[in-house]
């Protein structure tokens, strides 16, 4: 067997190398992909949890939270700071999203679907006030604005359950 022969040989099992090694990578590269995907949405979806866990345990936090987004008037100066800080912890969810989204780490599909209901929740009366004191979220207001005018969720707000 001659030199030429065995370089030959030596380059064609070279080339073989790094072509598994490329696919290799490929197939790390798309699991770990997965795997950072499903832990942002996992983290925004504990995000929201834990916000409504809190409201839907309790009752008065609730009845804060539907009268401060339909009858904002008869929320006293206490309740608004409350109810203010309960309007930042949603906000501050779909900003989250909203940056998510513009990183390229939320689908555009999922991403429609958050905008619109983040829309239609801070289209409420009593949202609307948070909205024009908190210019942080200015980009994330702007961004929902192309998302409102339907109607996506059914948070309750308004809803009468008494039998009187």
């Amino acid at each position: 067997m001659n030199w030429e022969a065995i370089a030959a040989i030596g380059e064609i099992v070279g080339a073989t190398a790094v072509l598994i090694t490329f696919i290799y990578l490929a197939v790390q590269i798309r699991q770990n992909t997965a795997a950072v995907a499903t832990s942002t949405y996992e983290s925004v979806m504990t995000g929201f949890n834990d916000i409504n866990i809190v409201v839907a345990s309790h009752p008065a936090l609730a009845a804060l939270l539907d009268r401060g987004c339909q009858t904002p008037n008869k929320l006293n100066a206490e309740d608004v700071v409350q109810f203010n800080f309960l309007l930042r912890c949603y906000a501050n969810q779909w900003w989250k999203l909203f940056k998510l989204h513009e990183r390229g780490s939320l689908p555009a599909a999922e991403w429609h679907i958050f905008a619109r209901e983040a829309a239609q929740f801070m289209d409420q009366p009593g949202c609307k006030p948070f909205r024009a004191q908190n210019a942080l979220f200015a980009d994330l207001y702007s961004e929902l604005e192309k998302h409102g005018g339907s109607e996506i969720s059914d948070f309750g707000f308004g809803s009468q359950t008494s039998s009187d």
